[in-house]
């Protein structure tokens, strides 16, 4: 359960107040999630999501609601963040920043249910996100970059794992992490950098929500695509109709730059080693178990199939 900081009802009544709400009426813990502590609260007939922060400092709090706030005013489909009484949308409970969401409607896909059609919707919303970046006037650097991926990574070979398989692997991720050295430019803005299938929210064919901007920074717009793309269009191996999709979807709402397709190959090979890595090393709180279904094998076989398949496949996968 992703319950690390666990929060009494006269803690809940208290930071509901900071929002001006009255005391919870209903409280239910959220067993999902990797390394921050949520509950749904309901108060005065309405459902929040309440998320405590773990790990992270108030500036990337700051950033996170900041990015929340400007794309819910330019209607993209983000949860609608509660303003506290001092004005922030954040405060703090326990001595870690909390956030309070409005209850954002929608199911999580099934990996049976990802289409070649949500595919496209998804890049469709990508686009819109990045065209909006151009309006943002914050920024901040990504906090899981090549900097932290080289640190997680030497405390790994420094320490390697019991597994074999997993040891087998260094040598993949290490070199992968020297040809990281290289990563070109490319235009940058506000990126969402965890877009993964249970961080979007679905009615019917449509995305109604999408969640959890903690790792949203500035970075280039070709990495975003390439998470998505690792995230979205593997079964086993690379789906080319949603590859295909995805891209159309993107291309559908934004011009692209060609810098940004000549940066796609690069960039989407070191999305899948950023994950291999962090999942490898097991990035949770200290004495949490890893989160169930996070197989760093996953994105060690991603990054594998990207490096054999070389840039001239990969741009015919997407039809670049």
């Amino acid at each position: 359960m992703a319950e690390y900081t666990v929060l009494d009802r006269q803690q809940l009544t208290e930071v509901l107040a900071h929002f001006g709400l009255a005391p919870p009426s209903q409280v239910k813990p959220e067993p999902k999630g990797a390394v921050n502590t949520g509950y749904h609260v309901w108060s005065g007939g309405h459902r929040y999501f309440l998320r405590v922060t773990e790990g992270r400092v108030e500036a990337d709090v700051r950033f996170e609601a900041e990015a929340q706030a400007y794309l819910h005013a330019a209607h993209f489909p983000v949860p609608a963040l509660q303003a506290s009484l001092d004005g922030r949308h954040w405060t703090h409970v326990a001595g870690k920043p909390a956030m309070l969401f409005a209850y954002a409607p929608g199911e999580e896909l099934l990996s049976a249910a990802i289409t070649a059609d949500r595919c496209r919707r998804l890049g469709e919303q990508m686009g819109r996100l990045h065209e909006l970046a151009a309006g943002f006037a914050h920024s901040r650097p990504n906090p899981f970059g090549r900097g932290w991926v080289g640190e997680r990574l030497a405390e790994i070979v420094a320490a390697p794992p019991a597994d074999a398989e997993a040891v087998a692997a260094l040598p993949l991720l290490e070199g992968e992490l020297d040809a990281a050295a290289r990563l070109p430019g490319a235009p940058a803005g506000l990126v969402h950098g965890d877009l993964f299938v249970d961080n979007v929210l679905w009615i019917g064919d449509r995305v109604s929500a999408v969640l959890d901007w903690e790792m949203s920074c500035t970075e280039p717009f070709a990495y975003d695509l390439g998470v998505a793309l690792n995230a979205w269009c593997w079964a086993g191996g690379y789906q080319t109709d949603r590859a295909l999709a995805l891209w159309a979807g993107y291309r559908g709402r934004r011009k692209i730059e060609p810098e940004t397709a000549e940066a796609l190959y690069e960039w989407s090979r070191f999305a899948a080693l950023r994950f291999a890595v962090a999942r490898l090393r097991g990035y949770v709180p200290a004495g949490a178990a890893p989160t169930p279904g996070k197989d760093w094998r996953e994105y060690r076989d991603r990054l594998s199939e990207l490096r054999a398949m070389g840039e001239p496949a990969f741009r015919k996968l997407l039809g670049i």
